[in-house]
Parts: C-alpha cells; sequence; structure tokens
C-alpha cells in the first residue's frame, strides 16, 4: 500500500516536528514554506556580518528528564552533543537610582538576594519564593493530548496532579501589575509591573523562573537558526521533502474535505491530509477563505483587550567592545531617565548581550546587543500607521537613534561602541510569519482570559488539522513541538496507524538536492 501523503504548510518548529512524527508513522510528507530558510519565528539572520538571533532567550526542556528534552530529542532539535548555556545570572533589574536586583538562575542566591534588597517585604518575598518552589514540582501531562488518553491514564493524572491544577488555576487569575502591589517596596512593584507585559498573569512569571531555577531554561548554543537547522537536516533525513520559497495561497477544499494546497506560483498539490501549522487566523481567513470557523478563537480574534497579542520592536546593535557577562549580564533591564516613545512611553528596556555563544557569527572581535520593549495590539497599530504615512524608516532610524543615546546616558562605559544594524518592528513579523498583529507568539493566558486548548481539528472541515503555538495557551517553542506532535497522532488514529511505528530513518536524495536548490537561490 502506497504511503498516504501529508502536505504541512509552514516549515518552522510545528512544521518540522509534526513532519518529523508523521514521517516515522509511516507517511509521505511535503512542507511548504513561504521563506528561503526553515524555522519560523525560531530564526536568526545577518546583517553587516553580525548574527541576530530572533528567538531564545531560554528554552523549556534542556535538562535530561523533562518530558520537553524527550521531544527536542525525538525531533532532533537538540542532539546529544548539543551545547547548553546555562544563565547564573537570568536578568538585572537596574533602576535609574542606581539599585539593582539580580535575578539569579539558582533558587537559593535568588531568595537571598531579594530578601537583602527588600528586608521590609520579608513576608511576601517569602510566600512568593515558596510558590517558585512548589511551581518547579509542576509539569503537566504532554505526551498525548487529553482526548486521546485513557480512563486509566486520565485517573492516575487527576491523582497525581490535583493540587498543583488548584495552584495553577488560582495565579492563574492574578495580575502581575495587581500582585505587585502587595510589596511596600517601590522597585519590586516595577519589577511585577514590568518584569512580564502588561496583561501576564503571576502563573506565567512563576512557570518561568521555576523552569530557569530548575535548570531547565537554558539556551542551545549556535542559536535559533542551529536548532531549526537540526530538525530540518533531520526530517530531510528521513525523507521529507521541503519546498522553500513556495507561500500557500489557498487549501484546495472538495466536498468539506481539505485535498491539497494552491501555491501563490499557481501550482497545486494534492494529499491526503493537510496540515497548517502557519498562524491560525491567516489560515482560517485568508487560506481557507472564511469558509470555517472555530468558536474559541473567533471570540479571542473579536475582544483583543481580554486577549492580547504580545510583540516587539527591537534595535539590534553591533557593539565593537568585548562584553562579558561579568560585566554586562545576558538579561538586563535598563530604566532611563527620559522614556523611549513608541506607541507610548517605555521607561525602561530589556537589553540582552549575545556574548555567551562564540559560534555567533560577528567581525572583529565585536559582539551583538539588543535592545528590546515589549508591547501589545496598540504597538502594532501604531507601527502600521507609520507605514501608511511613509514615516516608518525615518520613526525606525528615530527609536535606534535614541536608544543608543539612552544607553550611552546610562552607561557610559558603552559610549561611542554601538552601530545600528537592524530594527525589527511588528511588521517585520507579520511579513515573515502571517501573524496577528505582528505577533512572536500565540495567545498570551491573562488573569481576565480563558486558557486555550483548540485540539486542532476544523468543525465541518475533513482531512485537515491546525498545529502550532496559535492553537495552545501562551507562546513560545514548546507549544509549537507539542502540537506537531499531538497534529501527527490524530492524523494516526484517524488513519487507525500507530504513531511512531516506522522507526528506521530513509535518506531521501531528492529532497537533500531539492532543499540545496532551493537554498542557492535566495
Amino acid at each position: 500500500m502506497t504511503d498516504k501523503k501529508v502536505l504541512i504548510i509552514g516549515g518552522g518548529v510545528s512544521g518540522l516536528a509534526t513532519g518529523i512524527y508523521l514521517l516515522k508513522s509511516g507517511y509521505n510528507v511535503e512542507i511548504l514554506e513561504k521563506n528561503a530558510i526553515p524555522g519560523g519565528a525560531c530564526i536568526g539572520w545577518e546583517r553587516k556580518g553580525c548574527y541576530i538571533d530572533g528567538c531564545i532567550h531560554w528554552l523549556v526542556g534542556t535538562k535530561p528528564g523533562n518530558p520537553y528534552y524527550e521531544f527536542w530529542r525525538e525531533t532532533h532539535a537538540l542532539e546529544e552533543d548539543t551545547e547548553i548555556f546555562f544563565h547564573d545570572v537570568f536578568s538585572v533589574f537596574d533602576f535609574n537610582d542606581g539599585k539593582k536586583l539580580t535575578i539569579y538562575a539558582d533558587f537559593d542566591k535568588f531568595e537571598k538576594e531579594i530578601l537583602a534588597f527588600a528586608p521590609e517585604d520579608e513576608k511576601e518575598i517569602k510566600r512568593f519564593c515558596r510558590m517558585i518552589k512548589r511551581f518547579r514540582k509542576i509539569e503537566g501531562p504532554v505526551d498525548k493530548p487529553v482526548d486521546m488518553m485513557s480512563p486509566l491514564q486520565l485517573i492516575k493524572i487527576g491523582l497525581t496532579m490535583a493540587g498543583d491544577y488548584y495552584w495553577v488555576s488560582k495565579y492563574s487569575k492574578v495580575d502581575c501589575v495587581e500582585y505587585g502591589k502587595r510589596f511596600k517596596n517601590a522597585h519590586l512593584r516595577y519589577l511585577f509591573a514590568n518584569y512580564m507585559a502588561p496583561g501576564y498573569n503571576l502563573m506565567s512569571m512563576l512557570y518561568m523562573l521555576s523552569h530557569v531555577m530548575n535548570k531547565d531554561g537554558g539556551v542551545p548554543i549556535g542559536g535559533s537558526t542551529g536548532m531549526s537547522k537540526r530538525m530540518a537536516e533531520y526530517y530531510e533525513q528521513l525523507g521529507g521533502i521541503i519546498r522553500y520559497n513556495s507561500e500557500a495561497e489557498r487549501i484546495i477544499v472538495e466536498n468539506d474535505r481539505a485535498v491539497g494546497v494552491e501555491l501563490k506560483n499557481g501550482v497545486k498539490l494534492s494529499s491526503d491530509w493537510v496540515v497548517s501549522s502557519t498562524a491560525a487566523e491567516h489560515c482560517l481567513k485568508k487560506l481557507l477563505g472564511g469558509a470555517y470557523k472555530v468558536n474559541k478563537m473567533e471570540k479571542r480574534w473579536a475582544d483583543r483587550r481580554t486577549y492580547p497579542i504580545y510583540t516587539m520592536t527591537i534595535a539590534a546593535f553591533k557593539c565593537s567592545k568585548q562584553l562579558s557577562q561579568e560585566d554586562f549580564p545576558v538579561g538586563l533591564h535598563g530604566m532611563f531617565k527620559s522614556p523611549v516613545r513608541v506607541d507610548r512611553d517605555y521607561p525602561g528596556v530589556a537589553i540582552r548581550n549575545y556574548s555567551y555563544d562564540p559560534t555567533l557569527k560577528c567581525p572583529d572581535g565585536c559582539s551583538v546587543v539588543q535592545a528590546q520593549i515589549i508591547g501589545d495590539d496598540d504597538m502594532y497599530f501604531w507601527w502600521k500607521e507609520r507605514k501608511a504615512d511613509g514615516t516608518y524608516k525615518a520613526e525606525k532610524q528615530r527609536i535606534a537613534s535614541e536608544l543608543i543615546e539612552r544607553i550611552y546616558e546610562r552607561y557610559p562605559e558603552l559610549e561611542g561602541s554601538l552601530e545600528t544594524i537592524d530594527v525589527i518592528t511588528p511588521m517585520t513579523y507579520e511579513r515573515y510569519l502571517n501573524t496577528r498583529h505582528g505577533s512572536f507568539q500565540g495567545f498570551v493566558h491573562t488573569s481576565t482570559g480563558k486558557a486555550l486548548m483548540q485540539k486542532g481539528t476544523v468543525p465541518g472541515l475533513n482531512g485537515f488539522i491546525l498545529s502550532g503555538q496559535c492553537i495552545f495557551q501562551s507562546g513560545g517553542l514548546p507549544p509549537a513541538v507539542i502540537t506537531g506532535r499531538f497534529a501527527a497522532q490524530r492524523i494516526c488514529r484517524a488513519d487507525g496507524r500507530k504513531f511512531m511505528e516506522k522507526k528506521q530513518p530513509l535518506v531521501n536524495p531528492i529532497a537533500l538536492l531539492t532543499r540545496k536548490k532551493d537554498i542557492s537561490r535566495s
């Protein structure tokens, strides 16, 4: 019997993961990627000879024993010899009165540091640290979708995680800004209001800190591009094909069944299944023409105040000075005397120093520094207006210049060392990823919004599955690999196949030649 054919729209982490798991389950798979390289949001690029990393700040699953670690190994996102950088200092809040608070990646050091910083808040600080400790032990079931679990598996999960679900549910409804008001120390109130983007719930912050302090939030050496490249190469070794520079125009539907994809160049491809790992809104409204709806998503798109997206404005600089982690940590939140104006005033920005990774290219002994301003829908619409009125390029230059000015004022040791090499805006994310309002991730779980867990199926449409972080609560790379795995499992179940039954990798020389040809054209 001929293997069934699956077309996957999007060659990001979710699309690659879906393809790898389907190939291991005996399917013919072809990925359609609109860009010239794999990775989707998990990418980096070069400007003026310098590598700019566009994604990973910390990665859940860098610690053996974590279920995500197994997924990364199964998909070759991480290999046995992949070196991981683990932060000693995860971030530093550098306040404009000269005080600094170090967020250590070691729990004991962090607790000692924050207690010494704000002894007047000892009681509340200890309560917060106990919550971090509790969340270090919480890891939900991600091996398969809940609706595919047996009654026995569900009972076991219910018995072992009942207490965990209580705490997750409780702190999902607590806003970080509101939580910060419990503290007397004004700097701690600022930290909780600005560590995460406005609207984030406390559970998300606890989840982040707990993983980092569990030695499970490292960064793979080689950057985001290295991780995506490993996945793509493994996918092709298994026999999969990637069509680069091949943007999907529409999903071909016959009698309420997806039967193929038409590309922008007019080429039509047929298949037994279609999986879309591109942004869900782009897929449903553009590729499917709005003919099919997912109510959970429609409600969220219609209520952007309860369900905001988050995006960024980033200025990337080439720094002529060698910046050690002792002098300038990987993550620094610097407050300025004068705010930087984008869609609103931002009193401080996240400054990242990429010198921790010697493999990231930058000539003449230089390093890359990024100043990152996180925003929401309002930032996107502000940039969209700049695009429409013709001031887009000028505003990018202004913001980069203002950031250099503020950084020099705050850190005079960097005077004369920074050169702007790129400015990334929400319009960049929208153009490259087709994401909603230039988002780099899915719906964030706010304190007022309901959690999203969408199966990936679309009512009334057969032969089709959604994957990607847009169908899973919050965002980032873990939801991408999970939904890719889930999509493959659902297809296998629908076809009566055993998931991951095919173990031996195949070498497809045609796929390798196709990839080389596509990259050479880009």
